[in-house]
């Protein structure tokens, strides 16, 4: 048995690095995920020749005793160079048990999984009596025991013997889990009695690809943006986020918009080392060290929702590590108004008399009009019930008969790529007639309006209007159903709270577990959420002991007022969130007990998982080759047309891989067969469900099932 040349513990790398994203994400949770993502570490040259380094080695060497050769570590440092181990340069003698090492440990988290080494070596035995009588020793072996772990032993036979590779050759094997791999060049301290000899002996590697699994996908929190708001988006919208990853660190983040992808990139990398050295062959996982992307990284994802037409859109982002495992880091939907928008009313100019001509400017707008629409409209007297005036377009009006007695009005319409929006322009003064007169001579009717008075009829009123029966009843204050004053059955002026002040902020956020707050975050089903407040004056100051309300929106339906809760005396307050679907919560607070305006505070979002399970029929298939795969979409009501799922399948070297789309019943539940093409490995299955607008959850995803073909 061969006794352990030398013992090294376990070398930890630990680094965090601070850079900004290029396009960013995240989530305040992770979900789980049953297999890694497996990425490729190549040393001094990718297959095709293109440079990378040896990066994620470290060399190592026995203590140095005077008088002796004390050898050399050589990184690859340089197109063409090799990395390499040698004793003898010097000329000196190597002291028995000496030795050089190559040591590539995996990074936390992450486990070698597969290796190839290209190597040469050169050990000499030459004896010099009384002087000289060891062997030089090349070994190679895994994780920190040389001989549990040996893969390679090379040693001349005889004294005086030489041994020579000169061509590299090839170590390899794959299907392995190792912390660590070691190369090492040693005087043999079993063999002989005095030292090696003053003859060199070299190991070098030319080439070498190792391949780490990650076992666990990234990590991240929305810390803000207006993509993460419930208000309208325009022009430029971000999402800010902080990410982390125990492995291969970040990667690259995508972001897809109504369900197609219009973006991946990589995260800022300063040290240039987080990118694919080897990109023409479609493998994205290819690296130049051990952990090349950064462990923490802060910045903010960009679309220019000018390119989106004007409306609801969702927008899904995800987050990877450099293994290609992927967390969901934002799931929601933004609302877009790119149309133009109105700062200054088209104005009219010119004479208000028959047979004269109005002039209509455009108005100042925001948002890039490329063209303006003009019509007129002709009003009653007062300024209201305007109508269109058949024809009449263009920026000017030249006035009629028909006006005499109204009041005109223009109104434009602004129009880009994103959409149009309208705007009108004051009423002009009331039209005079020929004879300069604003109203009709007595006896007579108004033009156009059939007359009044002996002749004719009277223009009947108009229905439908404020104050015409037939009206729906309007949400409460604050457009919300169900919100009342809660001191509204108090007589008098009574006060909500100490400091009570008509014009109050509410500042609401969620409490996260690490001590930071989010205006949005991430639950799972049946979990609860805090969220915690502050109600002030205009001035800052609290408002305590007062009384607030909450209020509850589900996507595509109105506010609904819920049970508040009462501030302490700084104004601070804690609210707890029911388990629930996806929703916005806002709350509301009334100044007195006479109050009728409402205030209102900012609006935080709540994205929920929906409860998603798989399974599979079998664990282990043969034969056919065929598994039956099912499962459940729980939460809440499902539609009834079902919910769409999408299927994924894992192999290892591609990661996961859309395969199918199925529908649930109306019960959430679904099922389909696959087989498998391959005769033999490991599969695993995963599903996930889409944000769909009838069913209040966010895109949810599945733990993963594996089963073996055989």
């Amino acid at each position: 048995m061969l006794t352990p040349q030398h013992v090294r513990r376990p070398k930890t790398i630990t680094i965090t690095v601070l850079v900004p994203l290029a396009i960013a994400a995240v989530l305040a949770i992770r979900p789980s995920i049953a297999f890694a993502g497996t990425y490729t570490v190549h040393t001094c040259e990718t297959p095709t020749g293109r440079f990378t380094g040896n990066g994620g080695w470290e060399s190592a060497t026995s203590f140095h005793l005077a008088g002796y050769d004390e050898g050399s570590s050589t990184a690859c440092a340089s197109p063409g160079a090799s990395t390499s181990l040698q004793f003898g340069a010097s000329g000196l003698l190597v002291s028995a048990g000496s030795w050089l090492s190559w040591d590539f440990a995996a990074p936390a988290d992450t486990a070698i999984t597969s290796y190839s080494l290209e190597r040469a070596f050169n050990l000499g035995w030459p004896v010099i009596a009384r002087v000289a009588n060891r062997s030089y020793l090349l070994q190679m072996w895994h994780d920190e025991d040389v001989n549990a772990g040996l893969l390679d032993f090379k040693k001349p036979l005889q004294a005086g013997q030489t041994l020579v590779q000169v061509l590299p050759s090839v170590m390899e094997g794959d299907n392995v889990s190792w912390r660590s791999l070691h190369l090492g060049l040693s005087c043999w301290a079993v063999v002989g009695n005095l030292d090696c000899g003053p003859f060199p002996a070299q190991v070098t590697i030319s080439r070498a690809t190792i391949g780490l699994t990650d076992m666990h996908a990234p990590e991240g929190t929305v810390t803000g943006g207006s993509l993460a708001g419930t208000d309208s988006v325009r022009g430029v919208a971000s999402l800010s986020v902080h990410a982390t990853d125990d492995g291969g660190g970040v990667y690259r983040v995508a972001l897809a918009i109504d369900g197609r992808e219009v973006a991946r990139h990589g995260v800022a990398d300063p040290d240039r080392s987080c990118a694919d050295v080897e990109p023409a062959n479609g493998d994205a996982y290819e690296f130049g060290t051990s952990r090349p992307c950064p462990l923490s990284t802060d910045g903010a994802v960009q679309v220019n929702t000018a390119t989106l037409r004007d409306g609801q859109h969702t927008v899904h982002v995800t987050l990877e590590d450099a293994a290609g495992n992927q967390t969901v880091v934002f799931d929601g939907i933004v609302r877009t108004h790119n149309a133009p928008i109105n700062a200054v009313a088209p104005a009219l100019t010119g004479q208000a008399s028959v047979g004269s001509q109005l002039n209509a400017g455009s108005g100042q707008w925001d948002g890039a009009p490329s063209g303006f629409d003009h019509r007129w409209l002709r009003c009653e007297a007062d300024g209201t019930d305007c109508d269109p005036i058949a024809g009449a377009t263009g920026t000017t009006y030249t006035l009629t008969d028909a006006d005499a007695y109204h009041r005109m009005k223009s109104d434009v319409t602004a129009e880009n790529g994103s959409g149009a929006s309208t705007a009108s322009s004051p009423p002009s003064a009331i039209v005079t007639d020929a004879a300069g007169r604003t109203a009709p001579p007595s006896g007579q009717g108004t033009p156009g309006t059939g007359g009044g008075g002996a002749g004719g009829g009277t223009t009947p009123p108009r229905t439908g209007g404020a104050g015409s029966g037939g009206e729906t009843a309007q949400p409460g204050p604050g457009g919300i159903q169900g919100n009342v004053n809660p001191l509204g059955q108090a007589p008098g002026h009574v006060a909500n709270g100490d400091n009570a002040a008509a014009r109050a902020r509410i500042e609401i956020s969620f409490q996260l577990a690490n001590g930071r707050t989010a205006r949005r975050i991430r639950t799972r089903h049946g979990q609860r959420s805090t969220i915690v407040g502050r109600l002030t004056d205009a001035s800052g100051a609290a408002i305590g002991g007062a009384r607030i309300g909450a209020a509850w929106r589900i996507a595509g339906h109105d506010w609904v007022a819920h049970p508040g809760i009462r501030t302490g005396a700084d104004g601070r307050f804690v609210y707890v969130l029911p388990p629930g679907p996806s929703r916005d919560v806002r709350f509301t607070y009334f100044a007195f007990s006479d109050s009728r305006a409402v205030e209102l505070s900012n609006v935080v979002h709540a994205d929920v998982l929906a409860p998603l399970t798989i399974r599979a029929d079998r664990g282990r298939v043969t034969g056919t080759r065929v598994v039956r795969l099912s499962g459940h979409v729980g939460g809440g009501p499902v539609p009834r047309t079902g919910l769409l799922v999408t299927l994924q399948g894992y192999q290892r070297g591609w990661g996961w891989r859309t395969f199918r789309t199925v529908r649930t019943d109306r019960k959430g539940n679904w099922s389909t067969s696959y087989r498998f093409r391959l005769s033999e490995g490991r599969f695993g299955f995963r599903a996930l469900v889409p944000h769909q607008g009838r069913f209040p959850f966010a895109t949810s995803r599945s733990d993963g099932v594996f089963v073996v073909v055989s």
